[in-house]
């Protein structure tokens, strides 16, 4: 048998046997790349699923706040509202107040003036009696006077005797006119003292009056109406791209089973070529 053979049976089996092993690799190869190409799958899904629920929660988010700060802006308001009602009210309450202290000060302030003509009337009035009883006592005094004065001339009363009656009668007269004089000088600083203190009653009454006189109610400052709630910003979740899924998967990229089976095959056929004798060597010795 020729030395050539054993080495062309070995390098076919070896060729047959790196067949046999690319074609389980290929297969494994195969398995992966359904493997891996179905993760990716998943992967991919996953990330869109994460995505749509990210969004479904910023919209949960951006929904809430809002309710949330719509809420507060009508409480708030409704609590301005409340507060500026009750203020309007306590002002028109003031005002009602106010002008029954203004009708109470009127009346008494005419209550007032009242009192003190018929106080000033009164004391005129108290004068004038006066006045009047001491014109009539001057008028006695007078026609008595006038009635001694004729009863001496009746009489006939001469000389020195009827100089110290009318002396004396005259004497008389003259006290009675000056008591009369007195007595309405006295009767007139009364009515001045009274008319005095009338006044000035009435002036302390006055002063009272003032002192329980209500002020004018000023108007409440109106509170500030509230501001709107700030709203917190919540931060979109951003598109998916490529990048996030990463690269589709490549079948064999993990292992080059081409290149591995080129390299048997080539192995092989060196194997066989070293085992062939070379032509020149072969006739010479077979002859």
């Amino acid at each position: 048998m020729a030395a050539w053979i054993p080495a062309a049976i070995s390098a076919v089996f070896g060729i047959a046997g790196s067949a046999m092993g690319t074609s389980s690799q290929n297969k494994a190869i195969e398995n992966q790349y359904k493997y891996d190409l179905q993760a990716w799958k998943y992967s991919k899904g996953r990330l869109r699923a994460d995505r749509r629920h990210n969004v479904d929660q910023w919209r949960y988010n951006v929904q809430n706040e809002e309710t949330l700060g719509a809420f507060k802006d009508a409480t708030n308001l409704q609590d301005w509202q409340y507060r500026t009602q009750i203020q309007q009210a306590e002002y028109a309450q003031q005002l009602k107040q106010y002008a029954k202290s203004e009708q109470i000060y009127n009346q008494q302030l005419s209550f007032n003036e009242l009192a003190r003509s018929a106080a000033v009337e009164a004391e005129y009035r108290k004068l004038e009696e006066a006045t009047n009883e001491l014109a009539f006592q001057n008028q006695d005094i007078i026609i008595k006077a006038l009635q001694a004065e004729g009863a001496s001339a009746v009489k006939g009363q001469v000389g020195r005797s009827a100089d110290k009656a009318e002396q004396a009668e005259f004497a008389s007269f003259g006290r009675n006119q000056a008591i009369l004089a007195e007595s309405l000088i006295s009767a007139q600083a009364d009515a001045q003292g009274a008319l005095r203190k009338i006044a000035n009653d009435k002036f302390g009454a006055d002063l009272a009056a003032e002192a329980n006189r209500m002020l004018a109610p000023d108007r409440a400052i109106d509170p500030p109406k509230p501001l709107i709630t700030p709203r917190a910003q919540y931060l979109q979740p951003r598109k998916l791209t490529k990048m996030d899924f990463g690269p589709r998967p490549i079948k064999g990229a993990k292992a080059d089973m081409a290149a591995g089976l080129l390299g048997a095959a080539s192995s092989g056929l060196m194997s066989i070529a070293g085992a062939l004798p070379t032509g020149g060597g072969s006739g010479r010795g077979g002859r």
